[in-house]
């Protein structure tokens, strides 16, 4: 039977020619692991506001009167300046009260014609010549009848001058009317314009102000994508050197379990052998006679009793 080694707690060594591969790899590692880290380049940033975010802030701080949007370095607002407290649509409601327009005692009077009292005064004048006609008929008729002075003429002349009265006064009236409403529906038609324009108004800065808002937001996405790829290139451009060497000691790893390896400590031999030696030993020295031979025998017989 060959002779046996126990090889057990015995470590081994890479062969020679891979060492010096194993103690670079070792280095760069070590100086990989020494290197700074930048942190910050490693952490996406923050996409702050753009432009158009920023004006569309400041149309909505316009909007409720608020004046100047102050920030800070980081873009944060801090504050306000110059603030008047008027709202875009305050000049609309402060027309509406100094006009009157809800007054209904002095809301028309604003929108009265200055033509209508001439129209009215040469409307009266026609009239009273036309009746001043009418009531000389009353007395030609008369002459004519030969009553001319009498009591039926008085009695004439007096009804047609109450008619006359009465319809003057009823033109009067009507004429009035019609100027109290027209004057009422160009009120009614003001506060309705003032009405709307304090609705119109900041609608249409409400729509500018949207617009560039939505401008904004994709102008901020396109500048988040840009420093999210920013940090995922600075994160690749840190681990790569890490995964370049741990590939190149993978391969080293992979090499140096398949060549042979030094034994970092001498081999030891089996016990059993070693107890079959010296046994030999003590039997040739209490068997001298036997010499040489004998002995060898008797190993050669205890080494076939162990195989």
């Amino acid at each position: 039977m060959a002779q046996q080694f126990d090889t057990s707690g015995m470590g081994l060594l890479p062969s020679g020619v891979l060492q010096p591969y194993g103690e670079n790899i070792l280095q760069y590692g070590i100086g990989q692991l020494g290197t700074p880290i930048d942190v910050g380049g490693l952490t996406p940033k923050v996409a702050g506001q753009t432009a158009f975010q920023q004006q569309a802030a400041q149309g909505i701080a316009d909007l409720s009167g608020l004046g100047q949007v102050q920030r800070d370095a980081s873009g944060q607002v801090t504050g306000f300046t110059g603030g008047t407290g008027v709202a875009s649509y305050q000049p609309y409601v402060d027309a509406i009260t100094t006009q009157q327009l809800m007054d209904p005692a002095e809301g028309y009077k604003a929108f009265m014609s200055p033509y209508q009292t001439a129209v009215i005064d040469e409307t009266l004048k026609e009239f009273d010549k036309q009746a001043a006609i009418k009531k000389q008929q009353i007395g030609g008729d008369a002459y004519t009848a030969g009553a001319y002075g009498g009591a039926r003429q008085g009695v004439a002349e007096a009804e047609y001058q109450t008619g006359s009265d009465r319809n003057r006064a009823a033109l009067v009236a009507s004429l009035q009317s019609d100027a109290y409403n027209q004057a009422l529906t160009r009120r009614d038609q003001q506060l309705a314009d003032l009405q709307n324009m304090a609705t119109f108004v900041p609608g249409l800065q409400q729509t500018n102000i949207a617009a560039m808002d939505a401008l904004g937001a994709q102008d901020q996405a396109l500048e988040q994508q840009k420093l999210n790829q920013l940090a995922a290139a600075n994160q690749s451009a840190y681990q790569l050197p890490l995964d370049r060497i741990t590939d190149v000691a993978n391969v080293y790893g992979t090499v140096s379990g398949a060549m042979p390896g030094s034994p970092t400590q001498k081999f030891t031999q089996n016990p059993i052998l070693s107890g079959i030696g010296g046994f030999s030993q003590m039997y040739s020295m209490l068997n001298p006679a036997e010499g040489r031979g004998a002995t060898g025998s008797l190993v050669d017989m205890i080494r076939g009793a162990v195989s």
